[in-house]
């Protein structure tokens, strides 16, 4: 049997095949900001994405609660030279994704919302 890291890998492995070149990164992280597994490109820090994804999400859940709107079902930051993505991936993880500026952004959302879920189920 795959142990937890290496069936997280695998999900995330599937959400950069399923996404072309679209996805650069993608991480899946604790709350607490530590990281479960990671495909990021080699100048970015894991433990730094794992440590912003866990803080942006603490954010924004501040402000869904003072705002009356709900738990956020997806973070997006759309920079000058690409996007970042952050979703809950069941109630102890998140996942962090990295995107390239001209992203097909609507299947980065599906496959993401997809690979969320399953790593939600393996955390």
């Amino acid at each position: 049997m795959a142990s937890r890291q290496e069936q997280i890998m695998a999900v995330i492995d599937q959400l950069m095949t399923n996404t072309g070149t679209d996805v650069v990164g993608a991480a899946a992280v604790g709350l607490d900001g530590i990281s479960f597994a990671s495909r990021m490109s080699a100048d970015v820090s894991n433990e730094r994405v794992a440590a912003v994804a866990a803080t942006i999400m603490g954010v924004t859940r501040r402000v869904g609660g003072e705002l009356k709107i709900g738990l956020a079902e997806e973070i997006i930051i759309k920079a000058n030279k690409g996007l970042f993505m952050v979703l809950p991936a069941g109630d102890q993880s998140l996942l962090a994704v990295n995107l390239r500026q001209d992203a097909n952004l609507g299947l980065v959302r599906l496959e993401a919302r997809d690979a969320a879920r399953a790593i939600g189920q393996i955390v």
